[in-house]
């Protein structure tokens, strides 16, 4: 078991945003392929990239650009994963029972339940950090079609259909913290004893509550304006929660039933990937998935701009204030300056010393303003809007 069945190849930076000490680094490496086997491993590999950058919030550049996404290459001595004939949840194999030597131990059926697919954790993050010593996650995909996944201290899904989204919302476990936000275990036409209602302290993870009310609700800035939570109560705490959502889709509330109790948890929305795999992240968890990889990494540092040139600085204090360096009012002040410096202009020689004192102040003047919106719109009402508009208006012909 384990390294005796299969050899570590080597590893592949297969997403490149920048140094790894710099960005968020996910490792994905593979059980139960051989050597015979890697492109199909490199094949899952790169559906699961295209597939996570398609996911909201993955798809803003804002959280795409921290990302660093290395292969890790690992050939188990045979395919697939060990998969029982029996498991306490009376489901049965895909494809039939099979006991394997692979190379972390991939096997189904794990706590009773036939689609929890488990890996050695410990020698998956030995081998990774081995290979990428900045890692931040571990997700291993398994050559198994059986339908099954997990997140733990590493993330773990098959090639089924839906396997990617399983993989997604493993991750949301493993890197993010996340909850599961199904109101069962097994499912809702299971009875399931001690699962009625929960009467724990506070979850810490930042998608589920015990508390709905609208002022100290966790999620309250995100809450949907003009809407007072619970959205939803469960009449019968015997039973998962029967109703449809009774509002919009869009709607951020608190409704009953949430990691895998029937009463006493609330989740943000009606649908969530942590509740459904095929849908996106709620608002909730995309926040919590911007928030953690904010306080992990910088956002990328763009190309450092050309210095200004004396005579011709850049309009900082005005750029800061309308935030936009190519707005009307910031162009129309930036012609008046450049005609003012042309050669021969009057009051050329006064105003090149202006410009190259603007050079030196403009920049920590600039990053003074921006930090106040109350002052950056001041400025913008009192000063540069009608500054920009008496020379809009100098410049017109006569009866226009």
């Amino acid at each position: 078991m384990g390294q005796a069945d299969g050899t570590v190849v080597g590893v592949t930076k297969v997403l490149d945003h920048g140094p790894d000490a710099a960005r968020w680094n996910l490792v994905l490496t593979g059980d139960g392929f051989r050597a015979a086997e890697q492109g199909a491993f490199e094949a899952a590999v790169a559906a699961f990239v295209n597939h996570l950058h398609a996911t909201p919030p993955f798809d803003e550049d804002a959280v795409w650009k921290r990302v660093n996404v290395h292969r890790v290459d690992v050939h188990s001595s045979q395919s697939g994963a060990d998969n029982p004939l029996t498991c306490a949840d009376g489901t049965s194999p895909t494809g039939g029972a099979m006991a394997v030597d692979t190379f972390y131990d991939a096997a189904f059926c794990n706590d009773g339940l036939r689609r929890n697919l488990q890996v050695n954790d410990g020698l998956v993050l030995q081998t990774a950090a081995a290979k990428v010593p900045s890692m931040h996650v571990v997700v291993v995909v398994v050559n198994h079609v059986q339908g099954g996944g997990s997140g733990g201290k590493v993330g773990c899904y098959s090639l089924h259909p839906q396997g990617v989204d399983i993989a997604i919302h493993e991750l949301g476990h493993t890197a993010f913290g996340l909850a599961d936000e199904y109101e069962y275990v097994k499912d809702c036409g299971t009875a399931q004893p001690g699962q009625e209602t929960y009467t724990g302290p506070e979850p810490a993870e930042p998608n589920v509550t015990t508390v709905f009310d609208k002022a100290t609700l966790k999620w309250r800035h995100l809450l949907s304006p003009g809407h007072t939570p619970p959205t939803t109560a469960n009449a019968d705490c015997t039973k998962c929660p029967p109703q449809t959502s009774p509002v919009p889709a869009a709607t951020v509330g608190a409704f009953a039933g949430a990691r895998y109790f029937h009463c006493g948890l609330y989740r943000p929305m009606f649908t969530c990937k942590m509740r459904d795999v095929a849908a996106p992240f709620c608002a909730v968890c995309k926040d919590a998935i911007r928030t953690r990889l904010a306080s992990l990494v910088p956002p990328p540092v763009p190309a450092p701009a050309p210095a200004p040139q004396v005579p011709a600085p850049s309009c900082f204090v005005a750029g800061a204030v309308y935030r936009d360096p190519s707005h009307a009012d910031v162009e129309q002040l930036r012609r008046w300056r450049d005609a003012r410096l042309a050669p021969g202009a009057r009051g050329r020689l006064a105003m090149r010393a202006l410009a190259a004192a603007y050079a030196r102040l403009g920049p920590p003047l600039a990053r003074a303003v921006e930090r106040s919106p109350r002052v950056c719109g001041l400025l913008r009402r009192l000063l540069f809007h009608p500054a920009a508009e008496s020379l809009r208006r100098r410049g017109r012909p006569p009866g226009r």
